[in-house]
């Protein structure tokens, strides 16, 4: 084939890290993906690791579950916008979002967030290393949506915590020394491409198993390979699809009528 487009998703393979002492823990860790119904939790300790797009699913869930307690594990501090303004879903904005310089996306969504939730520091929430819109474009870190968690960690059923450092047979112990001891923890630690089998000797994807390719540009070195839907977007993934899609198309065709003009 002359052209061969790889549309396998950026959240292929679910990533869990490997802490010192996971092994040796009694209780169960699991991936978000595996989440499943949030009744399951009722009366355990739970401990959610990830404050990003994932991990805010799995508390907006866990809020209104009668838990005997729940832990935010968290590093870095979310971009973190409502589901809803006025009834209004957020997700209706993005193509306006889309449009938006970076630096001025960020802004819009800080400001956003501090209206609405007001300075989330206060709770134990660590500040967020960047802008939304700039981690979206950079690290591929998904903007985050409350739709609960948030009031449950005002009202102190949700618990921040640092970082984990480590396991041991019935705890966690954070970052900071303390020890704590759930039931169960959730990896709410992002997904990988898991292109690397497929591609990963042809020198087309970063440390992360991300293409460095995506949509309508391609590997000078490599014309034909297409990679789409590898990249988060404000606008969504539906949005996005089609419109990288487009992009594709517009160079394949454009690629086939030169080799028929050199053809001829």
């Amino acid at each position: 084939a002359r052209n061969v487009v790889i549309a396998t998703g950026r959240d292929r393979q679910p990533f869990t890290p490997e802490w010192k002492g996971m092994k040796d823990f009694v209780g169960r860790i699991i991936h978000s993906a595996d989440f499943g119904d949030a009744q399951a939790y009722a009366g355990q300790k739970v401990l959610v690791v990830g404050a990003g797009n994932s991990g805010f699913d799995a508390l907006n869930h866990l809020a209104g579950i009668d838990t005997a307690a729940i832990w935010l594990s968290a590093r870095n501090g979310p971009a973190l916008l409502p589901k809803r303004i006025c009834k209004i879903a957020v997700h209706r904005l993005s193509p306006i979002m889309a449009r938006l310089p970076l630096r001025l996306a960020d802004a819009v969504m800080a400001a956003t967030q501090r209206l609405v939730f007001g300075d989330l520091t206060k709770f134990g929430l660590p500040p967020a290393p960047a802008g939304g819109a700039s981690r979206l474009s950079s690290d591929y870190t998904a903007i985050a949506a409350d739709d609960g968690a948030v009031g449950a960690i005002k009202a102190g059923k949700i618990t921040v915590v640092p970082g984990i450092r480590e396991f041991t047979r019935d705890g966690v112990i954070l970052a900071n020394g303390s020890l704590i001891h759930p039931d169960i923890v959730i990896a709410a630690t992002g997904y990988r491409t898991g292109l690397e089998p497929m591609v990963g000797k042809l020198g087309v994807l970063d440390a992360k198993g991300v293409p460095l390719f995506n949509g309508g540009e391609a590997d000078p070195k490599l014309p034909g390979l297409w990679f789409t839907g590898m990249r988060p977007s404000i606008r969504g993934c539906f949005a996005n699809a089609g419109i990288l899609a487009k992009a594709i198309a517009k160079r394949i065709a454009r690629s086939a009528s030169h080799q028929s003009s050199a053809s001829r």
